[in-house]
């Protein structure tokens, strides 16, 4: 009998947690404000980890951002180049250094 409810227990197991990703999704993206490069800042960032350190961090230059971005693709994140430019610029244009 527990051979047979295993598969079903399991692939209950995952649908919930694939809709629970799913739920969660919008809620990412309405932290992030409308601007060219949101849905790839959105889809990429949020592929590794909570978009928290973009909108609750203190901002960042360009060179900033550049910076962060390569250090993300440093530890493996998986980024094709043209789409480093557009990240960079929509970090800088949204969240720029918070003045103190």
């Amino acid at each position: 009998m527990i051979k047979t409810q295993f598969p079903r227990i399991a692939g209950a197991a995952w649908a919930l947690s694939a809709a629970a990703a799913i739920a969660s999704f919008p809620a990412l993206a309405q932290d992030l404000p409308a601007g060219k490069g949101k849905d790839v800042v959105q889809m990429i960032c949020s592929g590794c980890h909570d978009l928290s350190p973009i909108t609750d961090g203190g901002g960042g230059t360009k060179e900033d951002w550049e910076g962060a971005v390569q250090g993300m693709i440093a530890m493996g994140a998986t980024i094709k180049p043209a789409d480093v430019t557009v990240i960079v610029d929509y970090l800088a244009q949204n969240f720029p250094p918070k003045k103190k």
